[in-house]
């Protein structure tokens, strides 16, 4: 019965990925680079498998000849040698070049080239410069050579899933070799024997696979699970890998004789980021990088057995083409020097990388970006560049052209000024949903987050510890809190509970435990289980719990409840619980079908809050920019603090955003989050934003009874009229962009959306009758799908917990019909 179960749970859930995966794709970003045909989050993908542009070494990869060394730096291949420190580039142009391979001769390198939204292979002759292609339209990855360099072993999304391939380097015959789901990659050709290790993941799970060329049948030697660092290089003599694994937030190197696989030896200790390991010639050095206090990578070296660490510093960069100095300077209007958003790019399109933090990738649009505080200066080969600028969504994009001649210092000076002033208006912004690390590449703290802060001028974030099973990312963080220069780093935590529905506890001092459970989860206790318990938890301990991520399609999701758009116990929840926020505003999901949820609840008298989350991730080189879903919300006289702003947003005093800024009122005085009566209002509202907006709609009670023009970028406008009021419900202001848009910035999210909060019809919770019927009777269908899908997936698993919830939540609402 246990096998049937988690057949069930298993089709299921592939159902409902690909769902959410056809889904996104009307909301929000779903891939910048060719999509593959089984693979969900496509972020992942892309951040997970693909290179990143760093201004320091990475992927380290020994010569045959044990003198040279060739590695990624700043998007070229270079090539070291070991003995005089000098490091020679061997390629250019805009592509970013990475992940390089010898051939056992010495004579050529293959490397991966990254283009912005397609990857190719690269083999070079070094003697000649001549480079061969090997490409498709889909993704290529991660080139070997074989043990006699006549054939090109690498990996291809050409299939739909990234499969191992093998060329022919001679005759030019291409043929996949495996053909397994999702992604395969890292191959490496080990000694003594004709086949090779790779790695294959698929969801949470990471396999190091060897593959026999002679029977054609592959073997596990490894398996963990949440370890996207999980790559390994094998032993030139010996057959010995090693590999790059985590304990908890540290990444390690081990290694393991896979002809003894009981024990696997780890050769770092304390609290490292060692990955991309490589042996030397001899093999007794092996080769890997870490990061500094500035996240930039620096190539290290360790004794295969273990020792002390040391850092392989390069003196003297040969960068065979002139160069000089670009010295940029940010600041506000008055000349006060500030932290922003900033990109650098050649005309070509080349990507400038960052030396003094992380260099990030915006994946909605592929622009390379970073956080620049005040001024700094590149060394940069001579050319024409574009500097672009921005300081959070309320400044427009500032640029300046400038050519960086030979041996000569040019200088950009950039002011920013906002469109809207968040602070002189009486508002802090706030991004409840974030993540610190998420298994990325460049390991973050508070501190690097509150540079980020500055630059997206965001006064608060809530950073969520999460796990995947074994693995709790910032576990020991959750409750601690970092200030600085009036901007709030506040570490939360997100239970994630993929079937029932993710959820956020903010304010939480003590992360809940179980982390995770349900049907497509190992089953490690009693598996009835309900995010009713969170709810319970975050009632008892002073937290507050918000749905987050819910709605991922533009649709009214009620009208397609048997696909089960709607997480499963988000309604019942809403219904029962004394007090819950939804995630309105997030960079995955879309806001109108956000709202068509949230409407129907305030329409049965449930204050739900309005809140707002990106869910980025400070460490991932492939992210959106913090504060792309944010809340602005009026403190009304209390001092900045996390409770203080909790309290404000749970109260509903303010709007979520994702760019553009919405004031609304009625009469005089009556804002959101406070009550007003029934009748004839005034009402005013001003928007003003830095993209277009052709939407801008009065709701009172989820009907839309006035729509206005909008707004052209950059553009402020009040927006004046009278409304008549109900007896009861709620009456808000929404406006918004009506088509996604390819290029959002300064924001991050395809849609500038903004939503008030609503005020109160006689009192909060108030409803009208008509409304309310019509809302719980759709809410009771919402409940009675969610019911039939939890029953199809957990089979003859009894889930009285959930099950109970759901009966008392529609007893409640027939309550309601009467």
């Amino acid at each position: 019965m246990r096998n049937q179960f988690h057949k069930v749970a298993i089709v299921i859930f592939s159902f409902l990925a690909q769902l959410l995966t056809l889904n996104i794709a009307t909301a929000q970003w779903t891939n910048h680079y060719s999509k593959l045909d089984d693979f969900g989050h496509h972020v992942y993908l892309e951040e997970h498998e693909l290179p990143v542009l760093a201004y320091g070494p990475t992927d380290p990869a020994p010569a045959p000849d044990g003198i040279h060394l060739a590695f990624a730096a700043r998007g070229w291949i270079w090539n070291l040698n070991l003995e005089t420190k000098t490091a020679v580039r061997l390629t250019q142009g805009p592509g970013i070049d990475s992940r390089p391979r010898w051939s056992p001769s010495g004579e050529k390198l293959a490397f991966v080239r990254d283009e912005g939204s397609n990857t190719a292979i690269i083999v070079l002759e070094l003697a000649s410069g001549t480079e061969t292609r090997i490409d498709t339209e889909a993704i290529e990855l991660d080139p070997e050579f074989s043990a006699d360099g006549e054939l090109l072993y690498y990996s291809s999304g050409i299939s739909g899933s990234i499969n191992l391939r093998q060329n022919n380097l001679a005759t030019g015959e291409d043929k996949q070799l495996t053909d397994l789901a999702q992604v395969e990659r890292n191959s490496r050709s080990l000694a003594k024997s004709n086949s090779m290790i790779y790695l294959h993941g698929r969801g949470a799970n990471r396999v190091l696979r060897i593959r026999d060329f002679e029977s054609g049948i592959d073997s596990i030697a490894l398996t963990q699970t949440l370890v996207y660092h999980l790559t390994a290089d094998a032993h030139p003599i010996q057959r010995l890998i090693v590999y790059s694994a985590p304990i908890d937030n540290a990444y390690h190197l081990w290694t393991m004789d896979l002809d003894n696989p009981r024990v696997h030896h780890r050769i770092t200790e304390g609290d490292p980021f060692a990955i991309n390991p490589a042996f030397s010639a001899d093999g007794n050095t092996i080769y890997f990088t870490e990061l500094d206090e500035n996240r930039q990578y620096r190539l290290m070296q360790i004794p295969t057995y273990g020792g002390s660490p040391k850092e392989v510093r390069i003196s003297n960069w040969e960068l065979g083409e002139a160069s000089g100095i670009l010295s940029i300077k940010m600041s506000d209007e008055v000349g006060k020097p500030i932290t922003a958003r900033v990109s650098i790019a050649r005309e070509d399109g080349y990507p400038v990388a960052f030396h003094e933090d992380a260099t990030y990738v915006d994946p909605q649009t592929g622009r390379h970006y970073f956080y620049l505080e005040a001024e700094s200066q590149f060394s940069l080969p001579v050319g024409n560049y574009t500097v672009t600028a921005v300081q959070g969504p309320m400044t427009q994009k500032v640029e300046s052209k400038v050519f960086v001649g030979e041996n000569k210092v040019s200088e950009v000076k950039l002011s920013l000024t906002p469109i809207w002033n968040a602070s002189a208006a009486g508002y802090v912004s706030a991004d409840h949903h974030v993540h610190l690390n998420g298994d990325g590449h460049l390991p973050s703290t508070h501190q690097n987050a509150l540079r980020n802060l500055a630059g997206e001028d965001l006064d608060l974030v809530a950073p969520m510890s999460w796990n995947r099973w074994e693995r709790r990312v910032d576990a020991p963080l959750v409750g601690v809190e970092t200030s600085e220069n009036g901007r709030i780093v506040t570490q939360s935590q997100e239970v994630r509970s993929h079937f029932h529905g993710h959820v956020s506890l903010l304010g939480v001092e003590q992360p809940y435990a179980p982390w995770f459970w349900g049907p497509n989860n190992p089953t490690l206790g009693d598996p009835d289980r309900s995010n009713g318990e969170v709810i319970d938890y975050a009632d008892r301990t002073g937290a507050f719990t918000t749905y987050v991520h819910p709605i991922s399609i533009d649709s009214d999701p009620f009208e397609q409840l048997d696909q089960g758009p709607i997480p499963i116990e988000l309604i019942s929840d809403a219904v029962l619980a004394n007090r819950i926020g939804l995630e309105m505003v997030c960079a995955w999901t879309s806001p109108l079908g956000n709202s068509q949820v949230w409407y129907r609840l305030l329409n049965i008298g449930r204050p739900v809050a309005a809140m707002s989350g990106t869910d980025m991730w400070f460490d991932f080189h492939r992210t959106m920019a913090v504060g792309t879903g944010r809340n602005y919300v009026r403190l009304e006289g209390a001092e900045l603090s996390s409770e203080a702003v909790l309290e404000a947003a749970m109260a509903g005093r303010g709007f979520v955003t994702t760019g553009p800024a919405l004031l609304f009122e009625l009469d005089e005085d009556a804002k959101p989050g406070d009550v007003v009566s029934s009748g004839q209002h005034e009402w005013q509202a001003t928007l003003a934003g830095t993209n277009d907006i052709d939407v801008v709609e009065l709701v009172v009670n989820g009907i839309v009874v006035e729509k206005l023009t909008g707004i052209k970028a950059g553009e402020t406008r009040t927006f004046k009229g009278q409304v008549t009021l109900p007896g009861g419900g709620w009456v808000a202001m929404r406006a918004y962009a009506s088509k996604p848009l390819k290029d959002s910035w300064p924001i991050m999210h395809a849609r500038p959306f903004a939503h008030s909060s609503p005020i109160w019809i006689e009192a909060v919770g108030s409803t009208d009758s008509d409304s309310r019927k019509a809302a719980a009777a759709d809410l009771i269908q919402a409940i009675d799908a969610s019911e039939k899908i939890a029953r199809r997936a957990y089979g003859s698993v009894e889930m009285n917990r959930m099950m109970s919830r759901f009966e008392e939540a529609r007893n409640r609402l027939r309550e309601m019909m009467k």
